[in-house]
């Protein structure tokens, strides 16, 4: 059994102390862009994992791919999928990875959706918040087995 913590947007917020300690305890994080500058608090952590944002200037990779147990896992931020539109072609790109489950940001909006086989993660934002509460995504793999949970802060 595998847990993540995946979490988006923060825009320079600082880190609450609560996803803080959530991090300190999973076996990876993710973070989703916007906001690169502000992982202070977690930037001693060997097992995050971060890709870039429309509004990150560092050098950071657009998206990733990485192997957890059974299941093959996308991260990006979505903006390159204009996912603010639909998630048709996040959901393809993740097809064409061999991908099972995706995490993306960049539309602020916590949400969890099954597209053609693939999980689509959405942890929400730190930062101003479509839902107007801060939120992040709790995710376990148990083998091919994915569970999420959308936490509000």
């Amino acid at each position: 059994m595998t847990t993540i913590l995946a979490f988006s947007d923060a825009h320079g917020v600082p880190l609450p102390e609560r996803l803080v300690a959530v991090a300190r305890e999973s076996d990876y994080v993710f973070f989703l862009g916007d906001g690169l500058g502000g992982l202070r608090e977690i930037a001693d952590l060997d097992n995050l994992y971060f890709v870039k944002g429309n509004c990150d200037s560092y050098p950071a990779p657009e998206e990733r791919v990485i192997d957890i147990e059974k299941v093959r896992v996308l991260l990006t931020h979505g903006h390159l999928y204009r996912v603010k539109t639909d998630l048709l072609n996040l959901s393809l790109r993740a097809k064409e990875l061999d991908c099972a489950l995706a995490f993306f940001g960049h539309t602020h909006l916590a949400e969890e959706v099954k597209a053609d086989g693939v999980t689509l993660v959405n942890p929400g934002a730190l930062a101003y918040p479509m839902t107007g509460v801060p939120s992040y995504a709790y995710t376990v793999i148990n083998g091919d087995k994915i569970v999420t949970t959308l936490v509000n802060l």
